[in-house]
């Protein structure tokens, strides 16, 4: 009977992963950037934002979690994984791209890059990456994933903007 219950529990915990997944591709943001003036904000898909939160959370608990007696036997390496797993899963859930009439910006946790529309040289539709726009000009390169919103108008904007015929793969 135990070996039924293991079973059950793995097909549960195996469906609910694959469901939460096809949520989280599928889930549509936004069709449109917020707008504060002239800047364009894209922000982060809620979806995506909130699983990144809750997942950096729980790592954050399971890092923490008899953090003393782990570190008194030596058993850190653990801990130190979770704890580089909630600072990924943070990382994820933050950010935002913006452009106005001079240049686009992409913001993260703890580095921004940004391009102004005529350094931009190449401009790169990565289908197989969800959709990734990849921007290139003086030897920079910033790259907007499928994490944000607006992704069609973004897409728009830039076409318009650099002048430039995208090159998709």
């Amino acid at each position: 009977m135990s070996g039924l219950i293991d079973l059950v529990k793995g097909v549960a915990t195996v469906a609910l992963t694959v469901y939460g997944l096809r949520c989280l591709t599928t889930a549509k943001g936004s069709d449109s950037p917020r707008i504060h003036g002239e800047i364009a904000v894209y922000g982060i898909r809620w979806q995506i934002r909130a699983v990144a939160y809750a997942d950096a959370a729980l790592f954050l608990v399971l890092a923490l979690v008899d953090v003393r007696a782990e570190l008194a036997r030596g058993h850190w390496l653990l801990n130190v994984l979770f704890a580089a797993l909630a600072l990924g899963a943070a990382w994820f859930g933050t950010g935002a791209v913006t452009s106005d009439s001079k240049a686009i910006s992409k913001r993260s946790l703890w580095h921004t890059s940004s391009l102004k529309w005529e350094e931009i040289s190449e401009v790169r539709f990565h289908k197989r990456d969800g959709g990734a726009v990849e921007l290139r000009g003086n030897g920079k390169k910033l790259i907007v994933d499928c994490r944000f919103v607006a992704a069609a108008h973004l897409r728009r904007e830039i076409e318009q903007r650099t002048k430039l015929q995208p090159v998709s793969d």
